[in-house]
């Protein structure tokens, strides 16, 4: 009797839970049921029988368990880079200190860039691209001969100085782009579809 009810309480938690994940193209995650689609949507049914419609061009993976793959959706899914205007989860802390590591390490600002923060993103990548020049060029003059003292320590001035920018801004964006979310979810809180823990897949903020 005890194990009939344990089975009974298993299928009333997991009755309505939507095992099929949703990746957008700006990295939002969910989960839903694919319910249809055509050449320009894809119908999805989310929590409390909700259903929204998401341009194709704005997905980037669906991950299908309990609804099946049909073969179309590789051809509608596509690499272009799109602005995605669909807001159902909100942004994670956690995605953005990834995107910071990596590829954040080699883009700065990539933390940023996830945050929808363009202006902080374009301006950390262009301090790295000008850290970059910097001590390039001074690296090249440190390594070949010189007569000149001084124009050899300028030289390692300038090449410190480019190297201070570079870790400079790489930890900015790792430090701040956390903050960045969190403006960002708090500015469109109302907008989102699914908010907060109501999403049992959406990543952790």
């Amino acid at each position: 009797m005890n194990r009939i009810k344990f089975l009974f309480v298993l299928f009333f938690l997991f009755f309505n839970v939507y095992s099929d994940t949703i990746i957008l193209k700006d990295d939002q995650i969910f989960e839903a049921d694919v319910k249809s689609f055509d050449s320009y949507y894809l119908v999805l049914k989310i929590q409390d029988n909700q259903e929204i419609s998401i341009p194709w061009n704005e997905i980037k993976h669906i991950k299908h368990t309990t609804t099946a793959k049909n073969w179309m959706e590789d051809v509608y899914i596509t690499s272009d880079d799109v602005e995605v205007t669909t807001l159902v989860t909100p942004l994670s802390n956690d995605i953005a200190f990834q995107r910071s590591l990596f590829p954040g390490l080699l883009i700065h600002g990539s933390g940023h860039f996830y945050a929808k923060d363009q202006n902080t993103g374009f301006t950390l990548l262009s301090a790295e691209i000008v850290s970059f020049i910097l001590m390039t060029i001074s690296f090249s003059e440190i390594i070949s001969p010189v007569e000149k003292d001084q124009s050899f320590n300028m030289s390692k001035i300038i090449f410190y100085t480019g190297a201070a920018v570079f870790g400079g801004t790489w930890l900015y964006d790792l430090i701040f782009s956390g903050e960045a979310v969190k403006k960002y979810n708090q500015e469109n809180n109302d907008k989102y579809i699914i908010r907060g823990d109501n999403n049992e897949n959406s990543v952790r903020q």
